[in-house]
């Protein structure tokens, strides 16, 4: 049965990971674009769009809180928490036109994303803190028209923004969990997927992970989607979910297997019966994780785990008191404390455990990612 369990889940990872890829939320891979944490979708044509080169400009002033005109926005990537460079300083300027009073330094951060939120909830916008074509359309009115007549000049207008968009899976064989009453051994399996959009730095634009975890029938969770064997081939204990008891062997049949598979559900799909904690289930805390990783890289976030999670590769609270735990906690800076606890009070669960690699994942994702355009209207 160990084999038999290792067998279909290699064997059935390419067929789960195309059916994730044509989840909603993302669109067919490189052709709807969305980005998970704008909500801002535009459909890329087939022959990508290249991108006009940006306006040069002149030799930027020193940091300032003042905001001088801007006669072109001249954004053509998506920012977002951690974005540096001269466009950021004209979405910084064009922002200050609104009555916001950022410094215009540069470099996206907590204040930048917390004008731009403020600035999309006023505008019908969906306010994540992400710039991207709708975000860049509604903050293009704003723009001053030089008033003077210059020497007439010929000014580039991008016509596309670039993404990058990435499918990443993570597998794993597990003796476990635990056995049934009989002390015969469970077996399961998990695939985790993961669709990811990256900026041109690598930073996290938006992600949406989910999986499949498959046990033997011997393991009593009730929502837990079980594999027992291939047709006309020896069965394994049944356990009844209620009497947590083993009631009997299956009896495998080419129906029986596939009725099986054909009701697995994702860990998503479980829903509030998945079982794992009534007040915070395993799909909320997911999809914490999923803003958590907006505006960082796969390297950054590995850094964070290892810092700041446990042996089990949960969240550290602060109230522990195992020392090892501790002893993390003590070399952390006050901010990371915070951002810490903020992320305790979101999600406990770990993203790197015998129950998936959602952080393999990623890298997967990552390493696989494809540009894709988005044109601007």
């Amino acid at each position: 049965m160990k084999k038999t369990l290792a067998t279909v889940a290699y064997a059935l990872t390419v067929i789960m990971t195309l059916s994730f890829a044509g989840n909603t939320r993302l669109g067919s891979f490189g052709v709807d674009v969305v980005s998970a944490a704008t909500g801002e979708t535009t459909t890329a044509p087939a022959t990508p769009v290249k991108v006009s080169t940006p306006v040069k400009t002149s030799t930027p002033a020193p940091t300032t809180t003042s905001s001088a005109a801007v006669t072109s926005l001249n954004i053509t990537r998506i920012l977002a928490s951690g974005s540096s460079g001269e466009d950021v300083k004209r979405l910084q300027t064009v922002l200050n036109t609104a009555g916001y009073k950022l410094t215009i330094d540069g470099f996206y951060g907590k204040l930048t994303e917390t004008a731009v939120k403020d600035y999309q909830e006023k505008n019908n916008l969906k306010a994540d803190g992400v710039v991207g074509p709708n975000t860049v359309a509604k903050l293009a009115a704003l723009v001053k028209p030089v008033t003077s007549t210059p020497t007439p000049t010929t000014t580039a207008t991008p016509t596309a923004l670039k993404v990058y968009q990435g499918l990443g899976q993570s597998l794993a064989f597990r003796n476990g969990p635990g056995a049934d009453s009989e002390k015969v051994p469970v077996y399961s399996f998990n695939i985790v997927m993961a669709a990811v959009d990256f900026d041109e730095n690598g930073r996290i634009l938006g992600a949406y992970l989910d999986g499949y975890e498959v046990s033997t029938p011997n393991y009593d969770g009730a929502s837990m989607p079980h594999f027992s064997g291939w047709p006309d081939k020896e069965g394994y204990n049944v356990t009844d979910h209620i009497t947590e008891k083993v009631t009997g062997v299956s009896k495998n049949t080419k129906e029986s297997a596939a009725a099986e598979v054909n009701s697995w559900k994702t860990k998503r799909e479980r829903g509030d019966s998945y079982g794992m904690n009534p007040a915070n289930e395993w799909y909320k805390q997911m999809d914490f994780f999923q803003k958590f990783f907006v505006g960082k890289t796969v390297a950054e976030l590995e850094t964070w785990f290892a810092k700041n999670t446990t042996a089990a590769g949960r969240p550290i609270k602060a109230n522990t008191t195992k020392q090892d735990e501790l002893d993390k906690l003590a070399k952390l800076t006050d901010k990371e404390k915070t951002e810490l606890a903020d992320v305790v009070a979101g999600a406990t669960m770990s993203l790197k455990d015998p129950h998936g690699d959602f952080l393999a994942a990623l890298a997967d994702a990552y390493k696989n990612r494809v540009e894709v355009t988005i044109p601007v209207k």
